[in-house]
């Protein structure tokens, strides 16, 4: 039995061995090219060891079993576990734990925004499932570096534009760029501390993204977390740029893999060592992982069915790549938005709505925008604004109160909480009111105050739909 403890691989002061390292990274590329191939996962089971060789892979396939078979009634799923097994659960669990805190812990200095946040954290859990909510960190910052992207995926889950150009780093640029960031942190606080410098855009496509990024880690104390989908495009650039990331605070960088072809050039460029840190988002098709349909893939729905092996209509978890509640930031056009994910569909069909937009000319203009949005975001949901359920939320009269119903989520209000539950169950429904206006047609049943308590109960819940 090893009882011997698994050191940490993620944090800075690390005390894992080269040989811990490396048994990592190689049971990591193991499974990402069993995630990447369904020949490899169809042949692998048959001959385990001839057929991890042949694919030029160096993990023991047979040490590392409960994560390549499916069959939880394998004997292997009981065995006792490979220490290659533990140590890369072990990695697992410290990303999984990186990226829950990062979602849990982003406190920030404005009160209407934190609250504004953590609606859209219970939002995105009832209309997406709580699984899908748990991988977006609801970052509280992206920007964009340049106009348009370079790449063209035709599954790009938020309709990228063709590349029109990159913003440049010059002198005018960089004092507006760290008056902007600075705007930022001293409204939002260190939460946008987790943001990122891409968006529709490809960060690589810009050459002075890391200088932008150095200002960024300056501002916030962490460089930000990249991710590309040309990882042969400059890989003396993106060793150097991964390095960086790295010696200043950041965990993970990401490399989107478009086909088989370009994964087979990615691992004979860059050892399984130097990827340790760099998450393979497999996009190509058969992948285990499927596409979002969402942004320019609902446009494509037959060659997104074919791409993914699934049908439509589709679990409303996999419309979104969208992980921002927070800002939205346009460089090259000088715009923010105020935005926040949602369940791709006509109205919003690139997975995320927009609650506000704004254009700014100088530094004072966004500081004065941003902190006027801000401003709109509150606790309570103010008196003069329609109280209408969510979108995705449908109402059922019970005998003693109601319930809000929705793909991942059920919600049951009896009088024992607010007297007046049924008597608004029909006004609430019908979507028509103001709170105060509802709170006026209830006095004769309830209290004014104790309706707007519930109404704003409602709100706190995200149970409401949300505009600026």
């Amino acid at each position: 039995m090893i009882t011997a403890e698994i050191p940490s691989l993620l944090e800075p002061d690390s005390v894992a061995t080269e040989e811990h390292r490396s048994d990592v990274a190689h049971c990591k590329r193991f499974c990402e090219y069993w995630t990447a191939d369904p020949a490899f996962r169809e042949a692998l089971p048959k001959d385990p060891y001839t057929v991890t060789k042949a694919a030029g892979l160096q993990a023991d396939p047979l040490a590392i079993r409960p994560l390549w078979e499916l069959d939880s009634e394998h004997p292997a799923h009981r065995a006792e576990p490979s220490l290659s097994l533990l140590r890369y659960r072990s990695f697992m669990a410290e990303k999984l734990a990186f990226r829950d805190r990062l979602q849990r812990e982003a406190d920030s200095v404005h009160p209407g925004y934190q609250a504004w946040r953590a609606r859209q954290l219970r939002r995105c859990a009832g209309e997406l499932g709580q699984t899908k909510n748990e991988g977006l960190v609801h970052s509280g910052l992206a920007v964009e570096l340049c106009e348009g992207c370079s790449v063209g995926c035709w599954f790009c889950g938020i309709s990228a534009l063709k590349l029109n150009g990159a913003w440049p780093y010059t002198d005018e640029h960089a004092d507006l760029w760290k008056s902007v960031l600075r705007s930022v942190r001293e409204q939002l606080g260190d939460t946008a501390g987790n943001g990122f410098c891409y968006w529709a855009t490809d960060p690589l496509d810009n050459p002075d993204y890391e200088k932008f990024c150095h200002d960024f880690a300056d501002c916030f104390g962490v460089y930000p977390q990249t991710t590309t989908a040309q990882p042969m495009r400059d890989p003396d650039r993106f060793r150097k740029l991964h390095e960086v990331a790295r010696r200043r605070g950041c965990k993970i960088d990401r490399f989107s893999v478009l086909s088989r072809g370009m994964l087979r050039k990615v691992f004979a460029e860059y050892t399984a060592e130097e990827l340790l840190f760099v998450e393979l988002v497999m996009q190509m098709d058969g992948a285990w992982a499927g596409k979002a349909f969402a942004g320019r893939a609902r446009t494509k729905p037959e060659k997104w069915k074919k791409s993914t092996g699934r049908e439509l209509p589709m679990d409303a978890a996999a419309s979104t790549i969208a992980c921002v509640s927070g800002v939205l930031l346009r460089m090259p056009e000088r715009s923010f938005e105020l935005v926040t994910p949602c369940r791709a569909d006509q109205k919003w069909p690139n997975g995320y709505k927009v609650l506000a937009r704004h254009t700014f000319g100088d530094a004072g203009e966004f500081e004065a925008k941003l902190r006027a949005t801000l401003s709109l975001l509150g606790e309570r949901l103010p008196v003069d604004k329609i109280v209408r359920l969510r979108g995705d939320l449908r109402l059922e009269v019970l005998q003693d109160g109601f319930a809000l119903v929705g793909d991942y989520f059920r919600q049951t209000f009896t009088r024992k909480l607010y007297s007046g539950v049924l008597a608004l169950a029909e006004p609430l429904a019908q979507g028509e009111s103001t709170s105060m206006q509802l709170a006026l047609a209830m006095e004769s049943v309830c209290p004014l105050h104790e309706t707007l308590a519930f109404i704003n109960r409602l709100f706190a819940l995200a149970l409401l739909e949300e505009e600026l």
